[in-house]
């Protein structure tokens, strides 16, 4: 399950040290319509529900607020079908999240719920809640109704304007650093000339995300397609080509890897995760819980753990083996090396790949989605920036392994090497 994080406007309150309400789905701004055609079905359906207004501006927003709450409600619509539940909607009441979102804002987030429910679109059903004295959150959850998804067939969608390229969990307001937007907005004009096209949806923005005012951790990208199920990103196209999938197998732990120099990988490598005698997803689960919370003195399972099934017992008997072969895991501190830390160079590492081969290839945290004829040339290319980075930091290099996934196929592993006479740029 994908969990989602939503602050408060206070960003030193204690709720956002906690996890608060997760649902599959939450409202934020992602497409609008694509043609006039579209504009004219949206409208007809703000105009049912009494939000069409005399403003230019105030209509762009609401059909940028409405398109992307109704693509939003015939995923969950799919999801439902496939995995039984419930329609549920996660929907942020907290100012600060729409103001340093978009260009949405609060007040048209405010106007739209309201009537979506006046109109029994929506009925309010989870109470926002957070893990901490049963204290208030701010993102309540609302039932969809069963009419809403059909609302938005035959809608065709297109990335929207009016989401801010940077954006920052530490701010109050909307980030304001020209450098940095101006690179993310190259991405986007890149990325618009061959879009990323799901069904109807043409894809080609997503928003990079901190999670603090110096722009020094965090900075991955988020949006429609990053929030897609696997199975259906891979059936993307991208200029009415099939797509595939390139993945650096471990890449916070090869990073921290290369970072310390302590290198428990074999010459050649294809799994990162491998130890003897342990399951690898016993060994990613703790290796990613010790990378994600900066120490490797986790002496209780955590949630990843736990979805993994291992128990107490368990966890004391394999950190036996696990903390001794990764000793890179020892350079861990909180807030200081931990996995938003190593976000900024996995980032970096893929930006750079794709701003000097200009081509659409488009950024899902340690993956890329490319033409699907492509792929391996990517892959090769992806290893080639790893080490080039590593160079210039001061790194030890390491050629990352990598797997390619495409609809309907197997997994294709390519190893990774660490070999020096092998490392050419």
């Amino acid at each position: 399950m994908s969990r989602t994080k939503l602050l408060s406007s206070d960003p030193n309150s204690l709720e956002n040290l906690f996890v608060s309400d997760q649902f599959r789905e939450v409202v934020s701004p992602l497409v609008e319509p694509e043609a006039a055609s579209d504009i004219k079905m949206i409208d007809r359906l703000l105009d049912d529900l009494d939000c069409l207004t005399t403003g230019t501006v105030s209509n762009a927003k609401m059909r940028v607020l409405l398109s992307s709450f109704l693509l939003q409600a015939q995923r969950l619509e799919e999801r439902v079908k496939r995995k039984g539940g419930e329609r549920i909607i996660g929907w942020p009441h907290d100012e600060a999240y729409w103001r340093i979102r978009s260009k949405v804002g609060y007040k048209i987030a405010i106007k739209l719920r309201k009537a979506l429910i006046e109109h029994g679109w929506l009925q309010h059903k989870v109470g926002a809640t957070i893990n901490l004295f049963e204290g208030e959150g701010n993102c309540h959850g609302y039932l969809i109704a069963d009419f809403v998804p059909n609302k938005g067939n035959g809608i065709n969608f297109q990335s929207t304007d009016m989401i801010y390229p940077t954006k920052s969990s530490a701010l109050k307001t909307k980030i304001k650093d020209q450098v940095v937007d101006d690179r993310t907005k190259s991405l986007w004009a890149l990325w618009k000339q061959t879009p990323l096209t799901h069904r109807n949806q043409k894809m080609w923005q997503a928003q990079r995300s901190f999670s603090d005012k110096a722009l020094r951790r965090g900075g991955r990208f988020y949006g429609a397609w990053t929030n897609m199920k696997q199975e259906d990103r891979l059936k993307c196209t991208i200029g009415d080509q099939p797509v595939a999938e390139v993945d650096i197998s471990g890449m916070y732990l090869t990073l921290l890897c290369s970072i310390t120099g302590q290198i428990p990988f074999s010459t050649r490598f294809k799994d990162p995760y491998e130890v003897n005698g342990v399951p690898r997803n016993e060994v990613k689960a703790v290796v990613g819980s010790a990378i994600g919370g900066g120490t490797p003195r986790q002496r209780t399972p955590t949630p990843i753990m736990r979805r993994a099934g291992i128990t107490q017992s368990r966890l004391s008997e394999i950190r036996k083996v696990i903390i001794p072969k990764f000793k890179c895991l020892e350079a861990l501190q909180k807030r200081v090396m931990d996995s938003e830390a190593l976000a900024v160079h996995e980032t970096e590492i893929m930006m750079r790949l794709v701003e000097r081969l200009q081509q659409p290839i488009f950024i899902l945290h340690d993956c890329l989605v490319c033409k699907q004829d492509q792929t391996l040339r990517v892959g090769n290319e992806l290893q080639k920036q790893y080490v080039s980075y590593c160079i210039e930091m001061g790194w030890t290099p390491i050629a990352p392994a990598f797997s390619i996934e495409r609809d309907g196929m197997d997994k294709y592993l390519v190893s990774g090497h660490r070999n020096p006479h092998e490392i050419r740029l």
